[in-house]
């Protein structure tokens, strides 16, 4: 799905940078399958994959994978997190795409 999603990226985004449409497509991909507990995602969801990855690009989520530093103090060491925390940007993104994402989702058990 990866490729599939990368291969249209780069038809909608000829002037968009290799490594981040790459990183986003794969990012996005798993974004949707950790939603869907699936190993493997169907080919209805390549449209939501690749819009996912696009958003990802443009909001600059995909080049942000750990918290961002609020403050950073270097005497004694102290580094203060934004109040969001880790991944809230990309849960907002996937928010987008639940409705069809719903439809595929399975049970964690």
């Amino acid at each position: 799905m990866q490729e599939k999603i990368l291969a249209k990226l780069q038809e909608l985004r000829a002037e968009e940078d290799l490594a981040a449409m790459e990183f986003a497509a794969g990012r996005s991909e798993e974004m949707m399958k950790a939603y869907c507990n699936m190993d493997t995602l169907p080919e209805e969801l390549l449209g939501a994959g690749v819009a996912l990855a696009g958003m990802l690009l443009d909001s600059g989520a995909a080049a942000t994978s750990s918290q961002k530093a609020k403050s950073i103090k270097e005497g004694d060491v102290s580094i203060t997190f934004q109040e969001d925390g880790y991944g809230a940007e990309e849960e907002k993104l996937l928010d987008c795409f639940k409705v069809e994402l719903d439809r595929w989702r399975r049970m964690d058990w």
